[in-house]
């Protein structure tokens, strides 16, 4: 503080040029800077990543999952992960996932089904590995072979009224075959009841990141695909063959999408207008701040 004061000074009574002023300044704030943070972030703060303690070690059933390379969802019902649910997360996409809050419809759907060890919808959620326990504790993994996958085709869309309707029609739903959704959807969208699947017709995730999935399917017919993904469109968007198109929520909570016949890719995309936003003001900021620092260096050069 004294020594700025001190420039300061100097370049008041005109000891001091404004040139000679700016670096100084600038030069006295950063090894003050550096000083006081130093007090509260040093050396001694940075702890080597192999001397951190894992909160978790992977049992017997972790390490015979995690073999497995393909996209998949676990529920553990062992002692330890109905105590622990993050601890399963730790290690895979957990059905439960690792924190209490949760979106609302994923929650309802938890409660009424999940946790009641209703089959449909565990499919339906693309359940391939159920950790299970034994009389004696032993800790293994169930391989489900009934999971329906990433995503797949339906013959039929069931119409219904409302909410409640979509959440309890899945007690019986024949997920693999048929699909719920609100009459509102169904309607402004021009989707159609019935669809034919050809038994050869695919659809394989190729390309799966939290903010970023990749389809690709073969089917001779139009058809319509549900996709083992949460609906949430704020932020999401669809892309068939690089266009933008519209996609539906399904199943009281995943995503539902109406495609054309022949081979083709999905991806879809999160890009939410909060972050564009934020980036482009973020820039401009930066700009204006560049130009500003800009216009008063050659100010500066021509007074001088």
């Amino acid at each position: 503080m004294l020594l700025s004061a001190g420039a300061l000074l100097l370049y008041l009574t005109k000891k001091l040029s404004k040139n000679a002023l700016i670096p100084i300044l600038a030069i006295l704030i950063l090894i003050d800077l550096v000083g006081i943070n130093r007090r509260y972030v040093n050396e001694d703060s940075f702890v080597s990543a192999l001397q951190v303690d894992k909160p978790y070690t992977p049992n017997t059933a972790d390490k015979e999952i995690l073999k497995d390379t393909t996209h998949y969802r676990v529920l553990d019902l062992s002692s330890e992960g109905r105590r622990a649910p993050a601890r399963a997360a730790y290690f895979h996409n957990s059905l439960t996932g690792y924190h209490a809050a949760k979106l609302r419809r994923y929650n309802d759907v938890l409660e009424f089904y999940v946790m009641q060890n209703n089959m449909n919808v565990i499919n339906m959620l693309n359940t391939k590995y159920i950790i299970v326990e034994d009389e004696q504790g032993k800790i293994f993994p169930y391989n489900n072979p009934e999971a329906n996958g990433s995503a797949w085709f339906v013959n039929t869309l069931n119409a219904v009224e409302t909410a409640n309707e979509e959440l309890l029609g899945l007690d019986s739903l024949n997920t693999k075959n048929e699909a719920l959704i609100s009459t509102n959807l169904f309607e402004t969208y021009n989707l159609k009841s019935s669809y034919s699947v050809d038994s050869l017709a695919t659809i394989n995730l190729i390309n799966s990141d939290p903010n970023y999935l990749k389809f690709n399917y073969n089917n001779s017919n139009d058809g319509y695909v549900v996709f083992s993904e949460i609906y949430y469109p704020e932020g999401w968007k669809a892309l068939l063959d690089g266009e933008e198109v519209p996609f539906q929520r399904v199943n009281y909570l995943l995503r539902g999408m109406p495609v054309p016949e022949g081979s083709h890719t999905v991806e879809f995309i999160f890009k939410p207008k909060v972050v564009s936003n934020g980036s482009q003001i973020a820039l401009a900021s930066s700009i204006l701040l560049g130009l500003w620092l800009l216009g008063s260096i050659v100010y500066s050069i021509k007074t001088s």
